[in-house]
């Protein structure tokens, strides 16, 4: 009986080896601990997952963490993290810049895990790794413009074409007068009141007398014979 009975004890220290070895777990036992949701927790399971990753979380809550056997998603307090594959994708629907612009381009959640600046935060993963302008995702050209400068192409819409009302001639106007301040007020910052509002256009100083109906101006930069100079069509 007892050659039998040592092997089985051996074989089961093997596997529990293995399982644990290949399946690092922050979990101390099947019940979360009473500081598990407690940001100054010694307990708390976000330290705890980005120490050990979030694959014994799978157990319960299910592969896609929607809720699984325990029937508790994670997505109900995690919007948007774990990230899909397609989070860093341009061109992937589920692009983490899709998602930014279905917020009515709000960063909040965003700086939940990076960090107000951004740099990194509890995630200790910098947007600016892939934003390396000033103010990183917060700069002109994460949404609008190019590396050159923030006037469209692209526009909003990731339009390029100067038919679009939206990209027209401003790369024409960036390079004659040299800059957006000229025809815009520029925000200091992209949560400054008037900068995102109800419409997506961007207000043009009262002074030059935009028309957008006719998409014309009337300002000293051009003479007489100009004003009915179409700004998408040149």
């Amino acid at each position: 009986m007892k050659r039998i009975v040592f092997p089985l004890l051996f074989l089961s220290a093997v596997l529990c080896l293995l399982f644990c070895a290949t399946n690092k777990s922050p979990l101390p036992s099947v019940a979360h601990p009473d500081g598990w949701r407690e940001k100054v927790s010694e307990d708390f399971h976000g330290t705890k997952v980005l120490e050990a990753g979030y694959t014994s979380c799978k157990n319960c809550h299910g592969n896609d963490l929607a809720g699984g056997e325990s029937e508790v998603s994670c997505f109900q307090c995690h919007i948007t993290y774990p990230h899909v594959s397609g989070w860093t994708l341009i061109g992937a629907s589920e692009f983490h810049g899709n998602y930014i612009r279905g917020k009515n381009w709000s960063m909040a959640s965003c700086q939940k895990c990076h960090g107000d600046d951004y740099r990194g935060g509890r995630s200790k993963s910098s947007c600016f790794d892939c934003h390396p302008n000033s103010g990183g995702p917060e700069a002109c050209n994460t949404c609008h413009g190019s590396q050159a400068n923030a006037a469209p192409p692209e526009d909003l819409s990731d339009n390029v074409s100067t038919s679009i009302i939206a990209v027209g001639a401003h790369q024409l106007h960036v390079t004659f007068l040299g800059g957006c301040s000229t025809c815009h007020a520029v925000p200091a910052s992209v949560s400054q009141t008037g900068h995102i509002d109800e419409s997506a256009n961007a207000e043009v100083l009262s002074e030059l007398q935009w028309n957008r109906t006719s998409r014309t101006c009337v300002t000293e930069c051009h003479s007489d014979a100009q004003k009915s100079y179409i700004w998408n069509s040149f």
